[in-house]
């Protein structure tokens, strides 16, 4: 991808190069989200703004130590822009998604990544679904308030995964979320098509999941003094990746790890911990 128009060399004609794009993606549909997005680059003590691309990505024109590689004069092809390191926050004004925080660099155009102690993940930046998101009725949902079982808190940002059992072996990753600042979650992923007119019925094929959690108390990478007002934490995307794995429990008291599911077409399945109205983690 590129945003550089070629123009004659000509002393009294500027480019313009775009310094840097992110692409974030929904893990529910595998599509690019630019629409509702803020994203937002803070170096220098500066805020700068990505302006939404018709190619599905968030585009930097202007970023703080890096204007020569940004104007340029028709003639001057070869400007590479320094490597500068950038806090991106990203909030989803239509309140689909968890707002997020990563760290990354714009040297490698056209797109880069975050940045997770020294690693550079996928460049498709996932997206998690916020538990009061619209759901569709052809995606199947796990929902649930997940609490740590030694102190009955919140297991904010606790990360969820959902595997399909296929043949006697959970093979099939379905789903990634993650529980927000209250603990409560929502996974979705779609049904496969060979299942779906049993959504307009009563029953249908059962699925076998398992849900499995990770979960060390992720890092705020922005200080809650420059949050804004009503946001009382805003998440590493790289710390939450990155959690150690963490026990569901089916049964406190002994305790018990929460074992397969079944999920019908259709049905919301809930998740708790018996006899309880919410899901215990330890």
């Amino acid at each position: 991808m590129t945003v550089t128009h070629k123009v004659p060399a000509d002393p009294d004609v500027s480019v313009r190069t775009a310094l840097g794009a992110l692409r974030f993606v929904d893990p529910v549909t595998g599509q690019s989200v630019t629409e509702g997005l803020s994203v937002i680059a803070r170096a220098r003590n500066k805020a700068i703004l990505a302006t939404p691309s018709t190619r599905g990505v968030h585009i930097f024109h202007q970023l703080p130590g890096m204007s020569a590689a940004s104007f340029r004069d028709g003639e001057d092809v070869s400007v590479v822009p320094s490597s500068y390191e950038f806090n991106i926050e990203v909030r989803d004004t239509s309140r689909r998604f968890f707002s997020t925080a990563l760290k990354t660099s714009f040297p490698a155009w056209p797109e880069t990544a975050p940045i997770c102690q020294g690693d550079s993940l996928d460049r498709n930046i996932p997206l998690f679904s916020a538990p009061w998101r619209l759901p569709r009725n052809d995606l199947a949902i796990i929902r649930g308030t997940l609490r740590i079982s030694s102190t009955g808190k919140p297991a904010a940002w606790a990360l969820l995964r959902a595997y399909r059992k296929d043949d006697d072996v959970m093979t099939t990753h379905v789903s990634q979320g993650v529980a927000g600042p209250d603990g409560e979650f929502m996974l979705m992923f779609p049904w496969p098509k060979a299942d779906t007119p049993a959504l307009a019925g009563p029953k249908g094929p059962r699925w076998s999941v398992r849900i499995q959690a990770c979960y060390d108390s992720p890092d705020t990478q922005v200080a809650e003094a420059d949050l804004p007002d009503g946001e009382r934490r805003l998440p590493a995307l790289c710390s939450i990746l990155k959690q150690q794995p963490a026990t569901l429990l089916q049964e406190t008291g002994p305790d018990v790890e929460l074992g397969l599911q079944e999920m019908t077409p259709g049905q919301t399945l809930l998740l708790r911990t018996s006899g309880e109205k919410v899901l215990y983690l330890k």
